[in-house]
């Protein structure tokens, strides 16, 4: 029967060997999402719905494209959603729809508080800040009710936000799918997503 000292002794010796297993195995701080054709989905997009659709261009390393997704959103608004990481490795999801709802851009923006207006790249856009600060959302409304509506939102810091639509052009339409214009439609780059264009395990 061993004794207390004893006792101890093995108990430092397990311990010690513990935290030398948790020092030398690597921990993962993020998922790596692999990287979607963004480009050509908003192309397909483009040329299928006749909308003049955006996208970042130009912004350099670090930034990758996640998601391209054209489907029915909130309240069964057909929305072409791509979400993109940021070089800090947060998300910002860009939305694009006509014939929007309130309830659509509610959920756009995670349901945040207007906070004004912010002047980027030539654009004046509606700011929303969500209820605990950690997301910041900038809408663009459409002219009229056929008017293209662009949400921009994300966990991003607010820089990186101002950076990616500071950048955002028309993208080329190309060849159509063969379904009928404004009906979304599945691609191989479709990949589910929430109401707020987060990538999920289901929609």
């Amino acid at each position: 029967m061993g004794t207390l000292p004893n006792m101890l002794r093995s108990m430092l010796v397990i311990g010690l060997f513990v935290l030398a297993l948790v020092a030398i195995v690597p921990r993962i701080t993020h998922v790596e999402r692999p990287a979607v054709d963004a480009a050509a989905k908003a192309s397909q997009v483009a040329a299928q719905t006749r909308w003049p659709v955006q996208l970042p261009k130009g912004l350099g390393d670090g930034w990758v494209p996640t998601v391209a997704t054209y489907a029915p959103g909130t309240e069964g608004v057909a929305t072409f959603t791509t979400v993109w990481m940021t070089p800090s490795g947060a998300d910002i999801a860009l939305k694009q729809a006509t014939r929007v709802t309130n309830g659509w851009v509610a959920r756009s923006v995670d349901d945040g508080e207007a906070s004004g207006t912010v002047q980027v790249g030539g654009r004046s856009l509606q700011r929303y800040v969500s209820s605990n600060g950690g997301q910041v959302g900038y809408v663009e409304r459409g002219a009229g009710a056929t008017g293209l509506t662009l949400v921009a939102s994300g966990t991003a810091p607010e820089d990186e936000l101002k950076a990616f639509v500071a950048a955002l052009a028309p993208v080329a339409a190309g060849p159509a799918a063969s379904t009928p214009t404004g009906s979304p439609t599945d691609s191989p780059t479709d990949s589910p997503t929430d109401s707020n264009g987060t990538a999920t395990p289901g929609s």
